[in-house]
């Protein structure tokens, strides 16, 4: 752009932003306070995460440091368009990573702050935006920020929030989502998201097997060989306090090893699932004796299934594969429920790309009030671990 360009594009990007959709807007700190039927109505088309009986238990069993809040608009037909659920969560310098260095020291130990996270911090996905099936994707993004700048500016009397974050976008998804440029968002690059794809012609754990080259088939065998012969046991957990309690302490195991901790799930959690989800959640484990060494959860959404929270005893894991063998569980789970795809999430990328899962690239959209603090906060997260997924050739070339 030429300089007078650039400075008529600032402008428009102004008035943009200080300019409303024409839409109307309801906004609510718990979902059941919305209108239940016109919720449905759009997030039915939506994922599992914007459910009403998802985030009730979310609400039930939310991290400490975050608290929900919800966005609705109609259009001048008084037809639901745009269902937003956000957290306004507080989060320091600490917990955004665990990496170091003068420049990085230094934000985080004076980073803190109230962020408006569009979507949830204990999941991985898209989860906090729902569209009308018959909306324009573009305006429905256009809608998306003005609600969140609705729910900010309601926010003030409980302090300001100057940081926006939208989380998480695979990158089919981003072309209309980059209007948000307009009003100053700024696209960073996460850790991608480790997809499983299947087909239709796998209905079978043996049918999957069969889809591998020999080299991965065997060292699958083997893991379920050292499992089975050994004195671990696998089976499906149907939860109660106490089990729930064993898992959340297992979860926490893991939760302290990650480099990024924005939220961590209070006791109760995966209970609280386990009742609101019913047979599209499920819980597998691994016994050692009357103890659980290892538990793998499993949301189902559609036709794909979500490898969602792992716990872990490492010193069992040191012994025996049960990492790798809560993996291979996972794609027995979504081959029982008939799904044809599986989202393994972000993190140990190499174990999940030797299932034969592929990397979806992720993106979230940040964007903060202060221009200074703009950069500060984006030289942090270029600081938060982004781990290039490894090329694996693990399925049989097809003929």
């Amino acid at each position: 752009m030429s300089l007078i360009d650039q400075v008529k594009d600032k402008l428009q990007r102004h008035q943009e932003r200080h300019s409303t959709t024409g839409h109307r807007f309801v906004l609510a700190d718990r979902v059941d306070f919305m209108h239940g039927a016109a919720w449905d109505q759009v997030a039915e088309h939506s994922s599992i995460f914007l459910s009403r009986r998802y985030l009730r238990a979310l609400e039930s069993c939310a991290p400490n440091n975050t608290a929900q809040r919800y966005a609705m608009a109609y259009d001048d037909q008084q037809q639901p368009v745009v269902i937003v659920a956000a957290q306004v969560a507080v989060i320091g310098g600490e917990q955004l990573t665990q990496e170091t260095g003068q420049l990085t020291d230094a934000i985080k130990q004076k980073y803190q702050e109230r962020v408006l996270v569009c979507g949830n911090l204990v999941s991985s996905g898209l989860h906090g935006v729902g569209f009308a099936p018959d909306l324009d994707p573009t305006l429905g993004w256009r809608i998306v920020s003005e609600a969140l700048y609705k729910i900010r500016q309601a926010e003030k009397l409980a302090g300001k929030i100057d940081f926006v974050m939208i989380k998480d976008l695979k990158k089919p998804l981003l072309p209309p989502s980059e209007v948000l440029e307009r009003y100053s968002y700024r696209r960073i690059q996460t850790d991608p998201d480790m997809v499983l794809n299947l087909g239709p012609e796998v209905r079978t754990f043996d049918d999957y097997l069969a889809m591998l080259t020999a080299k991965y088939r065997g060292r699958i065998k083997k893991i379920i060989k050292t499992i089975d012969t050994g004195p671990l046991t696998t089976e499906t957990l149907t939860l109660n306090e106490q089990l729930d309690a064993q898992l959340h302490a297992l979860y926490l195991q893991v939760e302290n090893k990650s480099a990024t901790r924005l939220a961590t799930l209070p006791a109760g959690y995966f209970l609280a699932l386990q009742q609101a989800l019913g047979e599209d959640f499920r819980c597998v484990g691994i016994r050692n004796q009357d103890e659980v060494a290892g538990f793998v959860s499993v949301i189902k959404e559609g036709d794909q299934a979500i490898a969602y929270y792992v716990g872990l005893d490492y010193q069992v894991n040191e012994q025996y594969p049960i990492y790798f063998r809560l993996l291979q569980l996972v794609i027995e789970v979504a081959l029982d429920w008939g799904c044809q795809h599986i989202s393994f999430g972000r993190t140990a990328l190499e174990p999940k790309a030797n299932l034969g899962a592929e990397p979806v690239e992720e993106f979230v959209w940040a964007r903060h009030r202060v221009p200074v603090v703009n950069y500060m906060v984006r030289k942090l997260f270029r600081n938060v671990p982004f781990d290039e997924a490894p090329k694996r050739s693990v399925k049989k070339q097809k003929q």
